[in-house]
């Protein structure tokens, strides 16, 4: 009785901050700058580390992470969604930065063992990758589950925001960094294990910071069946648009990200001269930086809502990066640029989609929902590796991707070998010749001249064959170890340009996917830029409007701009009645005819006749039998039927009110409020429903009050 009693006290004391300067908000943000920073970081330098030690070719690093990193997400998916609604968010958070400390030190033990010369040191650091993924499985539904419970609703947009921006700066350093301490530690990468473990201990100081908060399901069983919840979960997201929608755009994402990263390490390994690992990081990173440009200025542009028609903008801007980045491949400057404008647009794509999966999960289940929602990105990020490995394979026997001839030019003993970062910049041969004197021959690079990176077999001393072949204008060297397999070669160059290209193609065919789940979607995009230039529109109690089956939004305005802001404040796409009068001049007349095409009715005052109501009454019922929602003035000629349509069949009815309010700073819009009322499931009336809108109440300072 007395937990039972403390559970409750809990649950009353601690309510979400009003404000983005909470103790436990800019905990988080600490927290999860560490741990995304060190994901990429382990990520980037174990990769580099299993290349130089021979472990991994290039081909298989780059396809390799991903599946590492990801599998964990899809194994683990319901055991992170049962700890992080079972017990409290903050325990799962403090709980998994203590475990990076653990991870880190396994990092540290395998680089100095591979440091060692330990066959086993590179196998350890690559676990780590796994074991990083195995966090950020458990991590990643407590981070993004706690924010509701964190901040009103009003400030998810703008937390998110600095949120996403935060962890994208993080990708870049982590990222950047990675490759740079792999440059410049080679052969000492014990050091890299250090620095990250003093990172680590940083970040979960900073967790302990995080206000305890009650668990959002503390009586919840462990499933039976250990997927069992996934297909619940699957089955719940996709029977609500909203969430079908979130779901959808953040797994393409995740698509999107372990493809292009993929290809610009192609395009770095293709290079005359190949990038150094320096290189290659910091040009990944800068996507990052871009997202981290974005995210911000999406959570201000978002106002105080969920602005999903910024979703458009931001695929547009995607599609506009990649073909730069497909047609000025070769000129280094211009592709860095448009790899941060394809990362700036990706922040107006992903901010709105990772606020709607927070906002629309149960708050009973949100850990799991986003769980589950990570089982799903984890297929999109696999399926962005077999799709990368199918066009790199059909490239190659299709011939777009010629096979490089190779010529033997002699053998001999590797005499001397001079290496720069662990890479060749010249070399000395012994040979014997047929008569059996003994003669030297030597190469080193040049601007003309290259040596390729070789096995660890091709140590001085060893027997060795020199291979030579033309790229480019520049002659390389290739050395083998006598024994040793000489896999085919093949020329790559160009094959990243058409990658891009296909990265540009996918996410076209995602705005289309999600457009068609959303139709009002570009309408959504056009009433945005309307709105913002007169209002800041914020939306409350938007949870009292469920995301799936059918209902009817109702509201007092008897004018188009209030149906468009109900439009603009929610998630779900209604079917409206629209009754347009004379102050509908006002509204620019692209949004009249966007939002009459994809308008349930629309009337003129005055202008109908009881054979076109009785049409509408008819698209109205089959709408419902449809499982819509529907939207309309309670002014409207069809109020009389509608009403006894919804009582017929039980039909639940919201009410919204439309409050205004000046700002306090003259200099900025006028506020706007859309406050949605509690859902009404018995027999109504219009006076019902008119005394219902009117009795909503309006926020005070940004805050909804208490009934």
């Amino acid at each position: 009785m007395a937990n039972g009693i403390e559970k409750i006290d809990n649950a009353q004391v601690y309510q979400p901050a009003n404000t983005l300067y909470s103790r436990t908000f800019i905990a988080l943000l600490i927290a999860q700058f560490f741990a995304a920073f060190n994901d990429q970081a382990i990520h980037a330098s174990a990769m580099f580390f299993a290349i130089n030690k021979s472990i991994l070719n290039e081909a298989q690093a780059i396809s390799l992470m991903p599946i590492l990193f990801y599998a964990p997400w899809a194994i683990f998916c319901t055991m992170a969604g049962y700890l992080a609604d079972r017990y409290s968010k903050q325990s799962s958070l403090v709980f998994w930065k203590m475990a990076e400390l653990l991870i880190t030190a396994i990092a540290l033990l395998g680089f100095w063992l591979g440091n060692q010369d330990y066959d086993e040191g590179p196998w350890i650091v690559l676990s780590t990758v796994f074991l990083m993924g195995l966090h950020s499985a458990f991590f990643v539904p407590a981070k993004y589950g706690i924010m509701p419970e964190i901040l009103k609703s009003h400030l998810l947009s703008k937390g998110n925001g600095m949120l996403e921006s935060l962890s994208f700066l993080a990708v870049i350093l982590g990222t950047v960094f990675g490759g740079v301490l792999s440059y410049h530690f080679k052969g000492q990468e014990y050091w890299i294990g250090i620095i990250l473990f003093i990172l680590a201990a940083i970040g979960a100081i900073a967790s302990l910071w995080i206000e305890k908060i009650p668990s959002a399901n503390p009586d919840r069983k462990f499933p039976p069946y250990l997927y069992q919840p996934v297909y619940a979960n699957l089955k719940e997201m996709f029977r609500s648009r909203p969430l079908a929608i979130a779901v959808i755009g953040i797994a393409f994402f995740t698509f999107i990200v372990a493809f292009s990263r993929a290809t610009i390490y192609m395009h770095g390994e293709s290079q005359l001269p190949r990038w150094s690992e320096q290189e290659t990081s910091v040009i990944v990173g800068m996507v990052a930086l871009g997202i981290g440009f974005g995210s911000p200025l999406v959570g201000y542009l978002s106002g105080g809502k969920i602005e999903m028609g910024l979703i458009p903008i931001g695929i547009i801007g995607m599609v506009f990066g990649l073909i730069g980045e497909a047609l000025f491949l070769d000129h280094l400057g211009f592709l860095i640029s448009f790899i941060i404008t394809t990362g700036f647009f990706t922040g107006f794509y992903v901010v709105p989609l990772f606020t709607l999966l927070q906002d629309r999960a149960p708050k009973s289940s949100k850990g799991d929902v986003i769980a589950t929602s990570n089982l799903i990105n984890v297929t999109g990020a696999i399926l962005a590796s077999f799709l990368f490995f199918i066009i790199v394979k059909m490239a190659h026997l299709s011939g777009v991707c010629p096979e490089i001839q190779l010529y033997k030019i002699t053998e001999g003993n590797l005499k001397s070998i001079q290496l720069n970062h662990g890479r060749p910049i010249s070399y000395e041969l012994s040979i014997t010749t047929i008569d059996g004197n003994k003669t030297e021959t030597s190469f080193k690079i040049s601007p003309t001249t290259a040596i390729d990176k070789f096995s660890e077999d091709v140590v001085v001393g060893a027997a060795i064959v020199e291979k030579s072949y033309r790229l480019g204008g520049v002659e390389h060297r290739k050395l083998y170890e006598q024994n040793e397999s000489q896999p085919t070669m093949f020329d790559n160059h160009f094959l990243p340009r058409y990658l891009f290209l296909v990265a540009a193609f996918f996410t076209l065919a995602t705005l289309i996917i999600i457009r068609i789940r959303m139709p009002d979607l570009f309408l959504r995009t056009i009433l945005w830029g309307f709105f913002f230039s007169k209002y800041i529109l914020r939306a409350h109690g938007l949870h009292n409007l469920k995301s799936h089956g059918p209902v009817l939004i109702v509201h007092e305005g008897n004018n188009l701009e209030d149906s468009y802001l109900i439009l603009s404040a929610t998630d779900r796409t209604p079917r409206n009645l629209f009754h347009a009068n004379s102050s509908g001049e006002n509204i620019p007349a692209l949004i009249n005819r966007l939002a009459k095409k994809h308008s349930l009715a629309w009337l003129n005052s005055n202008e109908y006749s009881p054979e076109e109501l009785t049409k509408i009454l008819a698209r109205s019922r089959k709408n419902i039998a449809k499982q819509h929602a529907i939207s309309l003035s309670l002014n409207g000629p069809w109020i009389n039927g509608i009403l006894e349509m919804i009582n017929e069949l039980n039909i639940p009815v919201v009410p919204v009110l439309i409050s205004r309010e000046l700002n306090s700073t003259t200099k900025a819009n006028n506020l706007v409020y859309v406050n949605f009322g509690k859902e009404i499931n018995s027999k109504v009336n219009l006076e019902s429903l008119i005394l219902a809108c009117r009795e909503i109440k309006t926020p005070i300072n940004g805050e909804t009050p208490k009934a």
